[in-house]
């Protein structure tokens, strides 16, 4: 520990501790420019300089460490007329565009001009011009280099924290310009980090570029709908409609990063293609109609059903998820009951639940990060949980750790990776079972899974060595029929990891906004709110569709979920659904399952409601109303009360009723959530393992068998730029990445004689499309992927049901 004397205030710090933090402890503000505390320290802009006692020269404190026994000065005349003169060079070439620059109001240099700033130059040269026009640099990205002071945290976030790479410092002196490598459109995740963290207006966003000012804009602080990191971010909206999405640096997991859906994906709120008013189908098409005929013919054709079932979304919010199961359960007594369609079968679910130890404790992304040794298998993280992958990475440049990265395609994060696993699809089971015989000491077999077995013990080696493991499940044990079979061989890893005594914790990465919610709220077949047992395992979303097929479902609730659209077999889901009694659809757009509905029900946005989400980690956190419902559109809380005849006022309400019924959310207040949320409790042990153990079954081995007619295996997943259907939506994100492609192996593209952007024709046994092809070098050889996030070309349809991994060829056109 280290005592200094701060402007005369003595405070004792930890050694090592920046004089910049040091001063803040002790309640002195020092204006900074370059330094962010995530960021790799620079010391360029020389504001924050102070006054050291016994030394000459004035110091940065962002890059200097405190000593004991030394004192420091950061108000004294020399200081602030340090401060001063270091604004009046910044002016110097800046240019005094403010009433027309985007950032005026919310600018830095601005602020600390008035604060701190001269208030006459002595320079009188012409200001340095770089061009009189801004520069395009994406479709969300402008860039005014005139306005540019160096800072470089637009390249140090990109780099260090993004892992895009993709500015750099074009130039000399004062004729350095922070933009892409060749000063043209930038090729980048187009997450916009670069807009949030520039100090001035140089990085701004098109979509918002003079449409209002912050002083217009009612802020309202929310969390994320997309993935299941659960970024908090403030969406700005002037007259009811959302302008622009931005993060805080203070609040939430994500700590001012957003990737490219949350911040850019918002414009489906106000799209034209919202559903506005209720429809009930006549004479085989669907027609308006008044929410008293639509609510009513809702109850009446579920009060009369032998057999019901009910599907949920899990973007919906925690309490919109109880209500549903409490209407699916009470009001319509059935189990049959699931959240997300896009699922193998409840029986993966019950292993990720168990493995991860969903049911238990939360725990926090920032404890996992302390691990000696990260493990990251059946997730595409760096596209599905983008600002996961920045939390990893960032954790990763600390050389002492081991980060392990297992997932069949080259992805982003394999740059900051010690040990990269790219396996054949299907065979994670063989490969987690590899690794624990080797963790055991025994001889190595690595099989079907391509993974070389000295990598396989190499891993072994590492993990024997490591003290504090964290482990990442990803979504791909969900999607894939061997899923479960892998989640059981990663539950005895850890098992042979805990008995030589080191601390193993297993955690999901999950692809929905509250997914984990939906299954605390009991939105499964097997499971009442807070991991219950049912009294009697209902059907998960496959079984329903099997019932329905064969003419015995009687009615069908879906919340929010695209069946048809996202179901590993497109036209068995549609087949399926058209010999439903009755289908009620429950949504905020007239998706191909809401085209087959008797009954349409026109919900909101998650930025026109109140509630909460729990994210992958078990962070409870609050969602905020923004705008209002568009008109025609009642809330969900609203419709679900109507229908079940709850008396329930407000989201809080229901929310009381959890904490009484799921005893992880128990210390949980509904207006006590703040930026940090709150992480849910461990409960008592739970009956559910006492029913009979379904995860056991026989893997399926047909990946294994060679296809000369179909040589590739295809994979799904979401996109980077993408999520579900939903993000297809959002203007912004389809003009990002308007259509689908095929993405190969660059072994693959060489003995195809395809490059980059050729046009192929992709064939399977069900399915034939076209695509561009995109070359992945490192990816594992023979696999393909196409995203499912496109509506044009659906790739559930080259999939059917019991057939596993499909297979294709790719033939060039």
């Amino acid at each position: 520990m280290a005592t200094v004397k701060i402007n005369g205030k003595e405070i004792t710090v930890e050694d090592g501790t920046l004089i910049l933090d040091a001063a803040r402890q002790a309640g002195f503000e020092i204006p900074t420019f370059c330094y962010q505390a995530r960021l790799s320290r620079l010391g360029s802009c020389r504001m924050c300089l102070v006054e050291i006692g016994g030394q000459k020269k004035l110091q940065p404190s962002c890059v200097t460490p405190v000593l004991h026994g030394m004192e420091v000065f950061t108000e004294n005349q020399t200081v602030k007329s340090a401060r001063s003169s270091m604004l009046e060079f910044l002016l110097a070439n800046h240019p005094l565009d403010c009433p027309t620059c985007d950032k005026g109001g919310e600018c830095e240099l601005q602020d600390f001009v008035f604060k701190s700033g001269p208030r006459y130059s002595a320079f009188s040269e012409e200001k340095r011009r770089f061009h009189d026009k801004d520069e395009i640099l994406s479709p969300i990205i402008v860039k005014n280099h005139n306005r540019c002071i160096h800072c470089e945290r637009c390249v140090r976030i990109c780099d260090e924290v993004v892992g895009a790479s993709a500015l750099g410092g074009i130039g000399r002196g004062a004729k350095t310009q922070e933009t892409s490598f060749w000063n043209t459109r930038l090729d980048c995740d187009h997450c916009g980090n670069c807009i949030e963290v520039c100090p001035v207006g140089s990085f701004m966003s098109l979509p918002y570029r003079y449409k209002s000012r912050p002083w217009d804009l009612k802020e309202t602080d929310t969390v994320c709908p997309y993935c299941a990191t659960g970024c908090q971010f403030t969406i700005g909206a002037r007259d009811g409609e959302v302008l622009r999405v931005r993060s805080k640096i203070e609040t939430g997991i994500n700590k001012e990063t957003l990737c490219a859906r949350g911040r850019f994906g918002y414009h489906f709120i106000q799209s034209e293609k919202r559903l506005k008013s209720p429809m009930i189908k006549k004479n085989g098409v669907l027609a308006a109609c008044s929410w008293e005929e639509a609510l009513s013919q809702v109850k009446l054709k579920f009060a009369n059903a032998g057999k019901s079932a009910g599907i949920a979304s899990a973007r919906f919010t925690n309490e919109e998820l109880y209500l549903f199961q409490k209407l699916m359960r009470n009001t319509f007594k059935t189990n049959n009951i699931d959240s997300g369609s896009r699922w193998m079968d409840k029986a993966a679910t019950v292993a990720m639940i168990d493995v991860c130890g969903i049911a238990d404790e939360g725990v926090s992304i920032s404890d996992a990060m302390k691990a000696d040794l990260i493990f990251i298998i059946g997730s595409s993280v760096s596209d599905e949980n983008p600002i996961t992958d920045y939390l990893i990475r960032t954790a990763a440049l600390d050389k002492r750790k081991t980060l392990i990265l297992a997932y069949p395609r080259r992805i982003k994060l394999d740059s900051s990776a010690s040990i990269s696993f790219k396996y054949r699809p299907g065979s994670e089971h063989i490969l987690v079972s590899a690794i624990t015989v080797a963790i055991e000491g025994k001889a190595v077999k690595a099989g079907f899974s391509d993974v070389p077995e000295a990598d396989i013990t190499m891993a072994a080696a590492k993990i024997s060595t490591a003290s504090n493991i964290s482990v990442f499940a990803g979504t791909d044990f969900l999607r894939s029929v061997n899923g479960k079979d892998a989640l059981l061989e990663i539950e005895n890893m850890t098992k042979a990891i805990k008995s030589s005594g080191k601390n193993i914790r297993v955690m999901p990465l999950l692809d929905r906004c509250n997914q984990r919610g939906a299954w605390d709220m009991g939105v499964h077949p097997v499971f009442l709110p807070g991991y219950k047992t049912a009294a009697g395992a209902g059907m998960d979303c496959g079984e329903m569709l099997d019932a329905s097929s064969k003419g015995e479902m009687d009615a069908v609730y879906i919340l929010g979920e695209d069946v048809v659209s996202m179901y590993p077999d497109a036209g068995f889901a549609r087949g399926a659904l058209s010999r439903a009694g009755f289908i009620v659809v429950q949504d905020i757009f007239l998706t191909e399952t809401a085209k087959m509905a008797d009954v349409v029900l026109p919900g909101a946005s998650y930025a026109e409601k109140d509630g909460t989400f729990t994210n992958q980690e078990g962070r409870v956190q609050r969602i905020r109303k923004a705008v209002q419902p568009v008109n025609g559109v009642r809330g969900d809380l609203d419709i679900l009360c109507s229908i079940g005849g709850f008396g329930y006022k407000c989201a809080g309400d229901v929310f009381d009723e959890i904490k009484r019924e799921a005893p992880a959310y128990k210390d949980i207040t509904f207006d006590g959530l703040d930026g940090k949320g709150a992480m849910v409790k461990g409960q008592t042990p739970d009956a559910r393992r006492q029913t009979p153990d379904t995860r056991h079954q026989t893997p399926d081995t047909r990946y294994q068998t060679k296809d000369n007619e179909y040589p590739f295996q295809l994979i799904t997943g979401n996109h980077l730029l993408h999520s579900g259907k939903l993000s297809q939506k959002a203007l912004i994100l389809k003009q990002l990445l308007p259509e689908p492609f095929v993405e190969i192996s660059g072994e693959d593209a060489m003995s195809l004689g395809v490059n980059d952007g050729d046009m192929v024709t992709v064939k399977g046994r069900h399915n034939t499309t076209r695509l561009k092809v995109r070359v992945k070098h490192g990816s594992v050889k023979g696999a393909a992927f196409i995203a499912e996030n496109f509506e044009d070309i659906p790739v559930n349809l080259f999939f059917k049901k019991g057939e596993g991994i499909p297979r294709v060829k790719i033939i060039k056109s």
